[in-house]
């Protein structure tokens, strides 16, 4: 019996690939592997109980992977297609299978004694890269004070949903054999363990974590707190899509297919492009297509909506300006837009005089934007800001004025008007969660409003989104919902959203 089976695979990596092959030898049946860009072909040749008997092999002893979206039977496909050639690259990751995570368990003796003891003495201990810890108030109040990520390692898996809420989409994330990092919401009996109500969260990535997580739990330690100065793989699940946030090592070294071009860090590939919309469109083949590209990020210089024309030349539509670091220069320019902004602005300051007292960070452009709305509101930081967005059951807001103002025949982001919005609403008395979740709702709006109407007037159904903003799901859902019904949204499938 011939069959063929498809697996949509969004990677040039080819260790799921080799996977696959290695299940074939060991069941012995007559099947062989191609991989395609974007997807991996099994093709049998062999009775159809030894195939049936195949697949539930793979369902048993194949990991799910983050990059893989459907699977499925085909009756022909296009043999002229390129192959993914093998590099011979080498993976910057441990690849976990039930095979060889159960050898990892069973194989090894693991003497953690000393340190748990010292763990439960509130002391941090240094494990391999890592710093871990267990749930301590001064602890938590030292990482804050110097601006450290805290992050969730789940030592006992069959106490996860105790822990965080999670569901099937998030699950499948955190098992998959890349291992990222995801953020979660902590269950409100464990809000105490971090400074924060969501955490990046996961599973056990390699053997030395695995060994940590099974000696912990044997003392009934289902989670440890950790930091590091690496840049971990993040991802976030949305609609059965996984987008990557950010990431230094898993995915590279990686050959790219449309460049032809093997790139051995984030860095060297991304810098092979004037901006991540210009890398979007190459890896999508659309350099001479039109496309709208809409980019906003916290820690980028430059924020903007951009059109690629379909000569490929890249114009810039709306511009998100720099800002100076300073709440006074700030509020002069509120100021200057009218006498009643004027009088906003004294009256805030003699209501909230501790305004002028605020130190901004070197943030640049929409990052400056949501960190002045952070310190208006009267709160630490931009996480907390989000948060309470996140956290908010609200489904309708106040409005946010988030318009367009034109300086010298180029359309600039207004941040004056939402800065104004805020203060306006808050010296009203308006409760910070309300003006939060507001301002992601608009920005939402924003972006969805000016992203169809530069469509329409380029004729394009194609909109590219980008930016570790989408990384808030309020926003992603937003533009996600109201885009995809009549556009083609495009999200980077195999690289990260941003620099970060």
């Amino acid at each position: 019996m011939k069959l063929i089976y498809k697996i949509e695979f969004n990677s040039t990596a080819l260790y799921f690939k080799k996977l696959i092959d290695e299940l074939i030898i060991e069941d012995n049946i007559k099947a062989f592997t191609k991989q395609y860009f974007g997807f991996i072909l099994i093709i049998f040749d062999d009775d159809s109980e030894k195939i049936e008997s195949f697949f539930i092999t793979l369902e048993k002893k194949l990991p799910i992977s983050m990059f893989i979206s459907k699977s499925y039977v085909i009756d022909t496909f296009d043999e002229n297609l390129e192959e993914i050639k093998d590099f011979n690259l080498k993976e910057n990751f441990e690849i976990l299978t039930p095979k060889n995570i159960k050898e990892i368990l069973e194989d090894n003796y693991f003497d953690f004694l000393d340190n748990i003891i010292k763990l439960s003495k509130n002391e941090v201990i240094e494990y391999k890269n890592i710093k871990i810890f267990l749930p301590n108030k001064e602890i938590l109040e030292e990482l804050k004070i110097n601006n450290e990520e805290i992050k969730l390692l789940i030592c006992n898996s069959n106490k996860i949903s105790n822990i965080v809420k999670v569901d099937n989409s998030d699950l499948a994330l955190l098992c998959s054999i890349e291992r990222p990092l995801v953020r979660l919401k902590l269950q409100d009996e464990y809000l105490n363990i971090s400074n924060s109500k969501y955490i990046y969260t996961r599973l056990p990535n390699n053997k030395d974590m695995l060994l940590l997580s099974q000696v912990l739990s044997k003392q009934n330690i289902d989670y440890i707190l950790y930091t590091t100065n690496e840049k971990e793989l993040k991802a976030i699940s949305n609609n059965d899509k996984n987008i990557i946030i950010s990431d230094e090592k898993t995915l590279f070294p990686k050959y790219d297919f449309t460049l032809k071009k093997v790139f051995n860090t984030k860095e060297e590939y991304f810098n092979s492009f004037p901006n991540i919309y210009k890398s979007i469109i190459s890896y999508e083949s659309k350099e001479n297509i039109s496309t709208i590209g809409v980019y906003f990020s916290q820690s980028s210089k430059n924020s903007f909506v951009d059109i690629n024309t379909s000569t490929g030349k890249e114009k810039r539509v709306i511009y998100v300006p720099e800002i100076d670091n300073s709440i006074d220069k700030v509020f002069e320019d509120i100021s200057s837009i009218d006498e009643n902004s004027k009088r906003l602005i004294d009256n805030f300051i003699k209501k909230y005089p501790d305004i002028l007292n605020q130190k901004l960070s070197n943030l640049n452009s929409f990052g400056a934007i949501i960190e002045i709305c952070t310190k208006v509101l009267g709160l630490n930081n931009i996480i907390e800001f989000e948060e309470l967005a996140l956290n908010s059951s609200y489904s309708n807001g106040v409005q946010i004025d988030m318009k367009i103002n034109k300086v010298e025949d180029k359309n600039y982001l207004d941040y004056r008007k939402i800065i104004q919005s805020i203060m306006s609403y808050k010296i009203a008395d308006v409760d910070n969660e309300t003006l939060a979740y507001s301002f992601y709702e608009f920005l939402g709006e924003f972006i969805v409003e000016y992203s169809k109407e530069i469509a329409r007037q380029i004729k394009t159904k194609n909109i590219v989104l980008c930016g570790d903003i989408f990384t808030n799901r309020l926003i992603l859902n937003k533009v996600i919902k109201e885009l995809s019904k009549n556009h083609n949204l495009i999200l980077p499938k195999e690289y990260p959203l941003d620099y970060i």
